[in-house]
């Protein structure tokens, strides 16, 4: 394991434990890290074809993000991994010559990612929205609901 991709696994428990209630959001950083992880290993074994691999890898994600995908953050994701995607493919095509050239961009794509969860979950913290384990859209129902009440009770006119 390089000092990279080290840091990339240590960013992704960052990440999580940084986004621990927002919801999905541990299911694409898994995701995103096992796409990752078996793209690597693939490369590393010296397999052929490891950009058509690293694409499919990437594809499932995108797919997978796209066909469950309930929030505008992961709308987000489903960018980055389609960039990636993208990516895989201007190589396969040798649009992208320099192999570190191609491993560069995937990496700065997967940091994305994940500074797209992060910065979702501190948002969402500092919003006041990541206290509910139902996730935004039940804090902000609640939220209403509590206004609700309060103008009921300060109408004298409304009856208990």
């Amino acid at each position: 394991m390089s000092e990279y991709q080290l840091a990339l696994a240590i960013g992704a428990i960052i990440t999580a434990l940084i986004a621990f209630r927002l919801p999905r959001s541990w299911r694409w950083i898994m995701a995103g890290a096992l796409s990752f992880s078996a793209s690597t290993a693939y490369y590393r074994y010296g397999l052929p074809s490891y950009p058509a691999f690293t694409l499919i890898c990437d594809a499932t994600v995108c797919l997978s993000v796209y066909a469950f995908a309930r929030e505008r953050w992961e709308e987000r994701i489903y960018n980055i991994f389609q960039l990636s995607v993208l990516i895989s493919l201007l190589y396969m095509s040798n649009v992208i010559a320099n192999h570190w050239l191609y491993v560069v961009v995937l990496e700065l794509l997967n940091w994305a990612a994940l500074l797209t969860i992060a910065g979702t979950a501190i948002w969402d913290r500092i919003k006041g929205n990541a206290g509910s384990p139902y996730g935004r859209r039940w804090a902000n129902l609640h939220r209403s609901n509590i206004a609700l009440r309060q103008a009921r009770s300060s109408n004298p006119w409304h009856k208990s």
